[in-house]
């Protein structure tokens, strides 16, 4: 107490802990905040005007410091030995700085820690495979497939229809576009046929040749049908259609089928084509005529009249009526 009277001046200054530098009273002999005892032989400072952040020292120094009371401690400490709390990290953090400047230096010096990559699993999709089939599945689903669109697309789409019907009869149907005048009927129904199938006019074929005979005509007003035969045993029939305008005679198409099937021609039967539409049946050879009916692509008729040429066009009787000779040949 001698001691403590003879320093009197100094009781009421404060007198800083050596380990935590907490200001403590000069009558105290341990420190508030630590429990460490104070150093009475060192200068009193005062309080400096405003605290500067205390950070930890390097991980180096193998010290570490409190960040609650500042005191010292091992680096591998995690409490504080004084008050209990928690030690600051031991990685790098910024240096207290006595200037802005110098702050800004020393901070642009930290790196930061790297975090390690962990690499993301790749997925990987197992390649398909088709299953293995025999080839001869392969033609059979084929086939099938086959037979069982055909029918689908004949109900489906209606104009396909004639285009079967077309090659049913095996017929063909020939077009010339020679225009020369001839001076009579079956001369101009033999150069027209002769151009549409290739086959060369005889009037009486050689055994075993193949030519051009007339087996019958069949004369109407301004028009005609000559029928040929191919001077072969089974072999087909053509009938040439002509019309007389202006001078003289001129050929407009043929046909060519089996033996009794061809048409149109008188006597016969023949079937309407009009894909898709109707024909008109009128009431005579005429454009200007009125209709009498509309037959519908693929009926039958029977002819029983005709030709007769108007208003440049071949016309054939049907009982009920006329129709033109272009809706009687299968396009």
């Amino acid at each position: 107490m001698l001691k403590l009277t003879s320093r009197g001046k100094a009781l009421g200054r404060p007198v800083r802990c050596p380990a935590c530098h907490y200001p403590n009273l000069g009558i105290d002999i341990w420190c508030e905040r630590c429990r460490t005892p104070l150093d009475w032989q060192r200068t009193v400072v005062a309080p400096p005007a405003a605290e500067q952040p205390v950070t930890a020292a390097p991980a180096s120094s193998g010290r570490a410091f409190c960040s609650s009371c500042g005191g010292a401690g091992a680096a591998t400490d995690r409490f504080c030995p004084h008050c209990g709390a928690a030690m600051l990290p031991s990685f790098p953090v910024m240096v207290r700085a006595a200037s802005p400047r110098i702050r800004r230096s020393r901070a642009s010096k930290v790196r930061s820690v790297a975090l390690p990559r962990i690499a993301r699993p790749r997925l990987k999709m197992p390649p398909l495979a088709l299953p293995h089939v025999p080839r001869t599945i392969w033609i059979v689903a084929v086939v099938v497939s086959v037979l069982l669109i055909a029918p689908l697309a004949y109900v489906l789409f209606p104009s396909i229809r004639p285009a079967a019907a077309r090659h049913s009869f095996a017929r063909v149907v020939a077009t010339s576009t020679a225009s020369v005048a001839a001076s009579s009927a079956e001369a101009a129904a033999i150069r027209g046929v002769e151009i549409a199938t290739g086959l060369r006019y005889a009037g009486s074929c050689p055994a075993n040749a193949t030519c051009l005979s007339v087996l019958t005509q069949m004369a109407g007003q301004d028009a005609a049908a000559v029928v040929f035969s191919t001077a072969r045993s089974g072999g087909r029939q053509c009938a040439g259609y002509v019309y007389r305008s202006g001078s003289g005679w001129h050929f407009l198409d043929a046909v060519c089928a089996l033996p009794g099937q061809l048409s149109p021609l008188v006597g016969h039967e023949a079937r309407v084509h009009v894909p898709g539409s109707c024909a008109n049946l009128r009431d005579r050879a005429s454009l200007n005529a009125g209709v009498k009916a509309c037959l519908s692509d693929g009926m039958q008729v029977h002819i029983d009249g005709g030709p007769t040429y108007a208003d440049g066009r071949i016309w054939w009787r049907e009982r009920r009526g006329w129709m033109a000779h272009e809706f009687l040949i299968a396009p």
